[in-house]
């Protein structure tokens, strides 16, 4: 009679076939994240950027990009006439461009100028002027 295995058996076995190609896969994952550190570490370093990298960088994909650019609302370059090149501080300054202060920034703003003034005037408690509920009338 031949050895034969059972199901479990070879179930068993083929289980263990998969978790010894996931213990040698660890490393693999550990080398992944080192280098998707080290491509975030250039972008730091470099002036220049290309298109792609730009894309990268700024998070947009490449047709808004090349939307932008023909509009002519985001700096670039071009050198030759073709490839487009971007300064990474111009871009940092655009993309930091129109600030959208916080309830708490408003608030500061408005303490200062009541300082400024010595009034006091509550800032939410102002009256409002427009139509008045058919309620309250």
């Amino acid at each position: 009679m031949q050895n034969r295995t059972t199901f479990m058996e070879r179930i068993n076995e083929r289980v263990c076939v998969v978790e010894d190609i996931l213990k040698k896969m660890e490393p693999v994952e550990d080398l992944l994240e080192r280098l998707s550190m080290l491509e975030n570490n250039i972008y730091t370093t470099k002036k220049v950027l290309t298109f792609s990298e730009a894309c990268v960088y700024m998070g947009v994909s490449e047709s808004l990009l090349y939307k932008l650019t023909s509009a002519q609302e985001v700096p670039h370059y071009k050198p030759r006439g073709k490839m487009l090149y971007f300064n990474k501080e111009e871009l940092d300054q655009w993309l930091l461009q129109n600030n959208i202060p916080t309830i708490g920034a408003v608030t500061k703003v408005e303490t200062d100028e009541r300082e400024d003034k010595n009034e006091v005037k509550p800032y939410f408690g102002q009256k409002r002027y427009g139509r008045k509920n058919k309620s309250n009338a």
